[in-house]
């Protein structure tokens, strides 16, 4: 089944009167909004919610925007067609950045949403307890072909003092990974909160198991997880574009931590195929993983400069790049900067 590539905003018509002698003039119109692209990285979902909202409520329309959400393939794909101008801003994490850079782009994270890497290891708690990495040795691990997990779990062992060679790591299909794991062909399975967590989790419960996650957040892996991209020549050419964008998005991820049960029932209206109950689960994990010491959307230095180095140890990329080069707060509204106490 297919989800639908864009939601449309809902228009409002305003009407305006002006008294001109002993008339009273009423016009209703629609003041033309510049069409922006927003890639979600993958297909729409709980952590996607403050931006569908802020479709659906109007936000983007109040400041002139008329934002068209489409779904994407992977972070690092992403960050590659909106370095290309395929699309204006996405939904990316440091390392796309990173690696986009390392290979001659020029995209830059503008705003923060995860304040912790969301992955983790998914596991069936009737048959391991998984509380702390010593526990995967001579375990099978599955992840995606093309995802982190094959290049970062390694050195993530290793910063926690295990061989990366006693634990296996399997590159699957992202669309078997859940189902091996309840059906025991592997040990643990990558997952990610706002995305597949809830989906494994109501998938082992069709066959009388339970799901918890081993979060790598937990263990010498304090890095940022995914934020708001888009491309150096957009920040150049239409600075006003990515601050009008980000003031409406964060007004709708606010939205959303006031509001996760309507948000939820909003992203289910724009994709009927999704289940309620489990973009509700999502939502209320990006609500979590969007809480931390800074104000929405606001990034730390040092933290930035954990999260390059980590990553580019992993990849072996050279340490040439600067953090005002992966990030800046330079676009983000002024009212949900952090508190100075």
């Amino acid at each position: 089944m297919q989800l639908a590539n864009k939601i449309s905003p809902l228009r409002t018509c305003r009407f305006v009167g002006a008294i001109v002698g002993s008339l009273l003039i009423a016009a209703c119109s629609e003041s033309p909004s510049e069409q922006i692209t927003f890639n979600m990285s993958w297909l729409p979902q709980g952590s996607m919610s403050g931006v569908i909202v802020a479709i659906d409520q109007g936000f983007y329309e109040d400041v002139g925007l008329d934002v068209e959400a489409v779904r994407g393939f992977g972070g690092i794909r992403t960050a590659n067609e909106i370095d290309q101008r395929m699309f204006d801003f996405g939904y990316v994490d440091a390392l796309a950045v990173i690696l986009n850079r390392n290979n001659g782009g020029r995209t830059r994270l503008i705003g923060g949403i995860n304040e912790r890497w969301p992955a983790g290891l998914c596991y069936v708690t009737e048959r391991h307890q998984l509380t702390e990495p010593r526990d995967l040795v001579g375990l099978t691990v599955g992840g995606g072909q093309n995802s982190p997990i094959q290049v970062i779990v390694p050195l993530w062992l290793e910063r926690n003092g295990i061989e990366a060679d006693s634990v296996e790591l399997l590159q699957l299909a992202p669309s078997i990974i859940a189902g091996s794991l309840v059906e025991g062909t592997i040990d643990a399975g990558e997952c990610w909160l706002g995305n597949s967590v809830a989906v494994f989790q109501s998938r082992a419960a069709e066959a009388g198991l339970t799901i918890d996650l081993l979060e790598y957040g937990n263990f010498n892996f304090d890095v940022y997880g995914n934020g708001v991209i888009t491309s150096e020549q957009l920040l150049e050419e239409s600075p006003d574009v990515a601050r009008r964008f980000l003031e409406a998005t964060y007004r709708g991820y606010d939205w959303v931590r006031e509001n996760p049960e309507e948000a939820a029932e909003i992203v289910t209206q724009h994709y009927p195929v999704l289940d309620l109950d489990i973009t509700l689960q999502q939502v209320h994990e990006i609500i979590d993983l969007m809480t931390g010491p800074a104000g929405l959307g606001w990034l730390d230095d040092e933290k930035v400069a954990r999260t390059m180095n980590f990553l580019m140890a992993a990849y072996d990329v050279e340490d040439t790049m600067t953090v005002d080069e992966i990030y800046t707060t330079e676009f983000l509204p002024s009212s949900s900067a952090p508190s100075e106490d």
